[in-house]
């Protein structure tokens, strides 16, 4: 009997330490006897991402809060982000940029982010910012973000009080000035980053 209660013993720690490998099984250990032993997996938390290495679409679903930190979180008006959606010649491009100065973008599905954004992104995604809030009455309020249609661009707002939409074809940008400059700053944005591939 004493033997029994020792190998029953060995056998739990050899199964808890053999747990310990780096593939987690969820299911409860079963020992001899019929008793389930539960090992709790606790998982590690995340770093959060820089902005740069954020994409279009997370951007668009994460709130303020998640993004900055609680000293730096936006007013209720605040614009904090800039999301320009287009499509043109069979290609689909997305830019987002944040009032910090960071800025990522997907071309055709692939993410192209940069560890250390070159000066000319700061300033171009700043003043993305700026130009959107000078047009910001143009925009209706929108709670989803869809892809545009070929030849058409979608500039999307985020403030934490909402998000908002301004879209049309691309060729009718340049017949309201405030949008033409929101438009021209996106497609200086998107010329830099590509500058930097």
């Amino acid at each position: 009997m004493r033997n029994a209660s020792r190998l029953l013993l060995i056998s739990i720690l050899l199964m808890a330490i053999g747990c310990k490998n780096e593939t987690q099984n969820d299911a409860p250990v079963v020992v001899e006897n019929g008793a389930s032993a539960e090992i709790p997996v606790v998982a590690e938390p995340t770093a959060p991402k820089l902005l740069n290495q954020i994409t279009a679409a997370e951007a668009f679903e994460l709130k303020p809060s998640e993004i900055y930190s609680k000293d730096s979180i936006p007013k209720n008006k605040e614009i904090y982000a800039v999301i320009v959606d287009w499509a043109l010649n069979n290609n689909k491009t997305s830019i987002v940029a944040f009032k910090s100065g960071e800025a990522s973008f997907l071309l055709n599905g692939i993410d192209m982010q940069f560890e250390k954004n070159p000066q000319p992104f700061n300033a171009l995604s700043i003043s993305l910012i700026e130009k959107a809030e000078k047009a910001l009455s143009l925009f209706t309020p929108t709670t989803e973000r869809t892809a545009p249609e070929q030849n058409q661009m979608k500039i999307y707002i985020l403030t934490p009080e909402g998000k908002y939409l301004y879209e049309n074809k691309i060729t009718e940008f340049k017949k309201n000035k405030e949008i033409h400059d929101v438009f021209e700053t996106a497609s200086k944005l998107l010329l830099e980053s590509r500058k930097a591939l």
